[in-house]
């Protein structure tokens, strides 16, 4: 399964350098979404971050960083216009039907809750995984069909679950950053990752 992971919503102390750890230690895709912050004030944290990493970073809410960095895509939310950007195109969903109606315009979409949410209160799923199931059996075979990742209170134990309900991999964010040491908790999460797909085998 892919893991993608979804920065802290504001900016953190030495947070490049916590990034370029990440990706050390496997991480393949960074999604940057701080939503209270300016597109001057990110630029300055890609700035401090190495080229070799830019293509690997997704950027959420400024398009325009896509292009000036090199970044891997941009990202949209629920609902929002199509960007015309470089690199990857995906969205966020919150209900079966947008599900059922993926096309092949975006790359992959984020579905979910699919849990209660670590990070943000009161934040849960509005349907069961086994309905979230029957929509991604029904969408499988569609020729190209897109990734679909799932996001929301995800942990370690839940994977095997995600893998079994059809879903293409997922977005961390909580149990990552929530963690005194979110380097060590992503190659924890990833290794266990690895270990279920195996099982899973």
């Amino acid at each position: 399964m892919d893991i993608t992971l979804i920065s802290q919503p504001r900016l953190k102390y030495d947070e490049a350098n916590v990034i370029c750890h990440l990706f050390e230690v496997g991480l393949e895709k960074l999604h940057i979404r701080k939503p209270t912050h300016s597109a001057l004030e990110i630029s300055r944290l890609l700035d401090s971050i190495p080229d070799q990493f830019l293509s690997h970073i997704v950027m959420h809410r400024i398009p325009q960083l896509v292009n000036d960095y090199g970044l891997a895509g941009y990202h949209h939310a629920d609902g929002e216009d199509m960007k015309d950007c470089r690199g990857t195109s995906s969205r966020s969903i919150h209900s079966l039907k947008d599900l059922s109606a993926v096309d092949g315009k975006f790359d992959y979409f984020f579905y979910g809750p699919v849990y209660k949410s670590i990070s943000k209160k009161d934040y849960k799923p509005k349907v069961p995984l086994s309905m979230v199931k029957e929509v991604l059996d029904l969408i499988s075979p569609i020729k190209n069909r897109p990734k679909v990742y799932a996001i929301g209170g995800i942990r370690r134990k839940k994977i095997m679950q995600l893998m079994e309900t059809g879903f293409d991999g997922f977005a961390l964010l909580g149990s990552i950053w929530s963690r005194s040491d979110p380097v060590d908790a992503f190659s924890k999460f990833k290794h266990h990752c690895e270990e279920s797909e195996h099982a899973f085998v």
